[in-house]
């Protein structure tokens, strides 16, 4: 089967979302930013991926790791995920925000965390 994945993101999860995001932002010169309180958003002024995104977390502690990748699947998420756990990924997660984008949060045998999301 040919993968059909793009990496979209690579996103820390911080308990300072702006501070981490000034600080990549300056260090890549990248100018665009959203900011939805709990996750900010960088990129160049194209929007090109990847683009770095920080997420609000309360306890940096009680996470296993604090940076991960999000892959955007070309097609189909679902034959994605069910790809990748064939080759040894775990499935961990599934969520969806209002409008029915939905990402699956999976780990690599090493169980280090990444999402795979809708296109």
């Amino acid at each position: 089967m040919t993968a059909s994945l793009t990496l979209r993101n690579v996103t820390f999860l911080t308990t300072d979302p702006a501070r981490l995001a000034d600080f990549w932002a300056a260090a890549l010169g990248l100018t665009e930013r959203t900011d939805a309180g709990h996750e900010i958003l960088i990129a160049d002024a194209e929007w090109s991926r990847p683009r770095f995104t920080f997420q609000r977390i309360d306890d940096h502690d009680a996470r296993a790791s604090s940076v991960h990748v999000d892959l955007s699947a070309a097609e189909d998420r679902r034959t994605e995920v069910d790809r990748l756990v064939a080759l040894g990924a775990e499935e961990r997660a599934s969520h969806s925000m209002d409008g029915g984008w939905t990402w699956t949060v999976l780990a690599d045998p090493d169980g280090n965390e990444f999402c795979v999301t809708d296109p």
